[in-house]
């Protein structure tokens, strides 16, 4: 081999060192700064500590709160499904007929005016409650009817008015024995709604 092409081999030799200490150099210095800046004791760097702490602290209280949500919702879910099988059962022990109820659309007011009812229990209630999207809202009154006394009211009072543009359902309740309209006893009767709009 001639002079030249050792010391071209030499050189090659040596370029490719130098590639290889350039790149385990930069390993080790970048291994140090991970090292530094990620891997160091909480110690030496203590506020950094004091913010991991308080996120912890903030984390535990999120899901301390999520915890005692879900326990409420449980809860909840369970005293509802309670009350549903309290009033199925008081609903269950009244005879339920065939109630209609005739409602035309009609001035808003303090009062609404029934065309025609046929009443589903021997006693109960026609209570007139909001209407939006297809979902009962609030009861804003109620009136008593009963077979045995010959009630058979063709009005409910209302205590709080009707206002133009709205609508509203007329409902029936069973009384639950008491002759005291109270909607948490007295079941609604399901199946049997008149909806109507105020103008």
């Amino acid at each position: 081999m001639s002079e030249k092409e050792q010391a071209n081999v030499e050189q090659e030799k040596q370029e490719g060192q130098k590639t290889v200490v350039s790149f385990i150099a930069g390993l080790l210095i970048g291994g140090l700064l991970v090292w530094i800046f990620g891997v160091a004791p909480a110690n030496d760097n203590p506020q950094k500590e004091a913010i991991e702490d308080d996120i912890e602290e903030v984390e535990d209280a999120i899901k301390k709160l999520q915890r005692e949500d879900n326990q409420n919702d449980r809860q909840e879910a369970r005293d509802d499904r309670q009350e549903e099988r309290v009033l199925g059962e008081r609903i269950k022990s009244i005879e339920i007929g065939d109630g209609t109820i005739n409602v035309i659309n009609q001035d808003a007011g303090n009062s609404v005016s029934l065309e025609s009812a046929t009443f589903p229990t021997e006693e109960g209630w026609v209570a007139v409650r909001t209407y939006q999207n297809e979902e009962l809202g609030s009861i804003l009154g109620a009136v008593r009817f009963s077979k045995e006394n010959g009630i058979a009211p063709d009005e409910v009072v209302l205590l709080t008015p009707t206002r133009p543009g709205k609508d509203y359902a007329v409902v029936f309740f069973a009384d639950d024995g008491d002759r005291k309209f109270n909607p948490a006893n007295d079941g609604q009767i399901s199946g049997t709604i008149a909806v109507f709009q105020a103008q």
